[in-house]
């Protein structure tokens, strides 16, 4: 795999102004779990507020089959004809607020950033795992797969909690497994992703795997759940 095969969606996600990704660097270079053979978790459909240690936006877990969702995530903003004093969006409270306090649209709040993944579930060593997958872009190359995933562990704390905890690829479990700037290969995902999936059922319960602050979906109460459909129908354009 060389530099001038990267992903043009990758490289775009690093640029979106989405807070919770900027710098992000925790990332996979292979998938984890195969997205045909999965089962989508119906508690999780719908929209949540993502809190990434203070930084906050909301997304929507839509089922794209029976194995798959389409997630996207929408970052909350003021209208460009809006008149809102101080629209800060700090924590999953405020953005319930915001859906709650102000109309959708130009003139209240809206999303300018906008962002989507395909993601699927996977249980190893007795461990739920979560792939995100980034979609929307293409490589240099013309094809479509991304350079990298981001993977977590998932742990449910109550019905309207969700902890998504990242696996970090620079863990010292996965320490001699080829990288794909050592690769010489033309397919790193299909010759390497078993690989990487054995190291990770092998160590998948030692905390030491994972990032210490999880990302917590906080779920989107019925009383918001309308305004959120509405944002999300404004920013995406289905019509």
């Amino acid at each position: 795999m060389t530099k001038n095969t990267r992903s043009l969606s990758g490289a775009l996600l690093m640029l979106m102004i989405i807070p919770i990704f900027a710098g992000l660097l925790a990332c996979m270079p292979v998938p984890i779990g195969d997205p045909e053979r999965s089962r989508i978790d119906p508690d999780l459909n719908g929209p949540w507020a993502i809190d990434a240690g203070g930084d906050v936006s909301l997304y929507l877990f839509q089922p794209y089959d029976k194995r798959t969702w389409l997630v996207v995530g929408a970052e909350i903003e003021e209208g460009s004809e809006a008149e809102i004093d101080d629209l800060n969006i700090d924590t999953a409270g405020d953005v319930f607020a915001a859906l709650q306090t102000y109309p959708i649209g130009s003139d209240g709040i809206t999303s300018r950033t906008t962002i989507a993944f395909k993601a699927w579930l996977t249980k190893l060593g007795g461990v739920q795992f979560m792939t995100w997958e980034p979609v929307g872009g293409m490589n240099s190359d013309g094809s479509f797969t991304p350079e990298y995933w981001f993977v977590f562990k998932v742990v449910k704390e109550t019905e309207d909690r969700v902890n998504l905890y990242l696996v970090d690829p620079d863990y010292e479990g996965f320490e001699g497994i080829t990288t794909p700037d050592d690769y010489e290969g033309n397919d790193y995902v299909g010759d390497m992703r078993r690989t990487w999936e054995r190291a990770l059922k092998r160590h998948a319960k030692d905390p030491e795997l994972y990032g210490d602050d999880p990302w917590v979906l906080h779920r989107v109460p019925a009383s918001a759940v309308e305004k959120a459909a509405e944002l999300f129908q404004e920013v995406i354009e289905f019509d």
